[in-house]
């Protein structure tokens, strides 16, 4: 494994859903990367970056997935993040990708830059209780999934990885936290070409 220190930015795009949980969150993914091997510096932006509205379709009444990581590259250019930071905007916002009736986020690996939806996320979405723990799970996860996408890996036939393709909450629910061993060499096989 690469002994070098990868820095990951998590970026709040919304206070709601998001800021109450982000302490929680690092911690999470920094413990999740440990146990795959993988040495990360991870950080709280300390500023909400709210998306542009040229990103909001009014018709759909949802965010263009691909826009707004175009936003987020957009604002850490500016401070010469992109490409040297796994940067993963977080938002209390709902969100698709053309072909798509929703994502619960999406990856551009080259610019090592995500975005994670968050809205469909939350159990009274589906007309549930509230439940901050399975919130939190779900969080956990599509942030973690994302991630894996920056650093190279693709979707996961595994049910319980974390890489799994999710079409729904239910599928979500269904898989871990966690890197599959398989997803877990790739990436070891990834970070020691970096």
């Amino acid at each position: 494994m690469s002994s070098h220190v990868i820095q990951v930015i998590l970026v709040p795009l919304t206070s709601y859903g998001v800021l109450e949980f982000a302490d929680n969150l690092n911690n999470y993914v920094r413990d999740v990367l440990a146990a795959a091997g993988i040495n990360a510096d991870t950080v709280v932006w300390p500023d909400v970056i709210k998306p542009t509205m040229k990103c909001f379709n009014w018709e759909r009444v949802q965010y263009h997935a691909a826009c707004v990581i175009e936003n987020i590259k957009g604002v850490f250019q500016l401070i010469g993040l992109v490409g040297k930071s796994y940067i993963i905007g977080v938002g209390y916002l709902d969100g698709f990708e053309h072909g798509l009736n929703f994502v619960f986020g999406e990856a551009d690996p080259q610019s090592r830059v995500a975005v994670v939806f968050t809205k469909r996320l939350k159990p009274e979405f589906y007309g549930e209780p509230i439940n901050y723990n399975l919130y939190f799970e779900r969080l956990v996860k599509e942030v973690i999934h994302e991630l894996g996408h920056l650093l190279g890996l693709k979707h996961c036939l595994n049910t319980r990885c974390v890489m799994r393709f999710s079409n729904s909450i239910v599928e979500v629910d269904e898989k871990e936290y966690s890197f599959c061993e398989n997803c877990k060499a790739i990436l070891h096989s990834k970070l020691m070409q970096d």
